[in-house]
């Protein structure tokens, strides 16, 4: 069993929940506002941790409310408080919409997430003495990926980036991608175009690829997953479920896939465990609760057999 070393951002989440989300210049009533923890950096540390990894989750909080909140929830879920940096920035506040079909509007303040330094990461003593697997996000400048990636990679750590929220990657950073995990609509700015079709989706991650990603899995929604290789393409079913609430699915799956990894699983049964993560996720109205424990996957999602192999 390898370690996941996470490098992102902790939010405060406050979600409303209405029938319908508003269009703009629009106030619509909600049913109900949920406050708890969130954050892309957030949801896939507990989320990996619930499943069984070994994560250690570098994060910078204010010394705010929110910020003595967010130690407690670490705290609780048994992730070490050693790695958690103080700031002078208020604590990341992410406002999100979500409406009776489980869709969701998202908008993020990162606050103190962008004043998380790659200098401050690297020199954290011990932080990445028998780690495996670097998982961040892009909550958090890019610079800070970058420098943390290159001593990962020093290391012989695989990195893994979910880039959300999606920006257009330069090569030197597509280089110190191992895989990369954007959804369809954060591919297409990944690429710069409309990708209207799943061949437009393949032919988008080998650019990519071409610019020095190792490989690319796609998540499809509904639809499930494809994963890119330099010269393979795979395709993965979704599980089918009733979507309560798919704020925080992307993250699940990030955090089954990386523990999945990092527990020494090839990457069809990864992608497989971040899938059911996923599904499991989208069943629960808030992300925190919808991170699944293996054994609550393994009683709500059990696993299909294993896909095959690709052609």
């Amino acid at each position: 069993m390898g370690r996941i070393v996470v490098v992102g951002s902790y939010n405060a989440s406050l979600s409303i929940f209405s029938e319908a989300l508003p269009s703009r210049g629009q106030t619509v009533l909600g049913s109900r506002l949920d406050i708890g923890p969130g954050g892309k950096g957030n949801n896939q540390a507990i989320g990996a941790h619930r499943l069984g990894a070994d994560t250690a989750f570098v994060v910078k909080l204010g010394r705010d409310p929110f910020g003595a909140t967010a130690r407690a929830v670490l705290k609780a879920e048994g992730l070490p408080e050693q790695w958690i940096r103080d700031g002078e920035a208020a604590t990341g506040v992410a406002l999100i919409m979500v409406d009776a079909a489980g869709d969701n509007l998202i908008s993020v303040a990162p606050g103190a997430n962008s004043d998380l330094s790659a200098e401050e990461v690297i020199g954290l003593d011990g932080l990445f003495d028998g780690a495996s697997h670097l998982l961040c996000q892009l909550e958090c400048p890019l610079d800070l990926f970058t420098g943390v990636a290159a001593r990962a990679r020093a290391g012989a750590l695989t990195t893994i980036l979910n880039p959300a929220p999606a920006q257009r990657l330069p090569s030197d950073a597509c280089r110190l991608v191992d895989v990369l995990t954007p959804n369809e609509t954060e591919l297409a700015v990944l690429a710069g175009r409309e990708l209207l079709t799943d061949g437009d989706v393949i032919d988008a991650a080998r650019e990519l690829i071409g610019q020095g990603v190792r490989e690319v899995v796609v998540t499809l929604g509904a639809r499930g997953a494809i994963w890119v290789g330099p010269g393979s393409a795979q395709m993965f079913d979704a599980y089918q479920v009733a979507a309560s609430d798919t704020t925080g699915a992307g993250d699940a799956f990030n955090a089954g896939l990386a523990a999945a990894l990092a527990g020494g699983k090839d990457m069809p049964e990864a992608i497989d465990l971040g899938m059911r993560a996923g599904a499991f996720c989208a069943t629960r109205q808030g992300v925190i609760g919808g991170l699944a424990t293996a054994e609550q996957l393994d009683l709500e999602m059990p696993a299909r057999a294993r896909p095959a192999p690709p052609a």
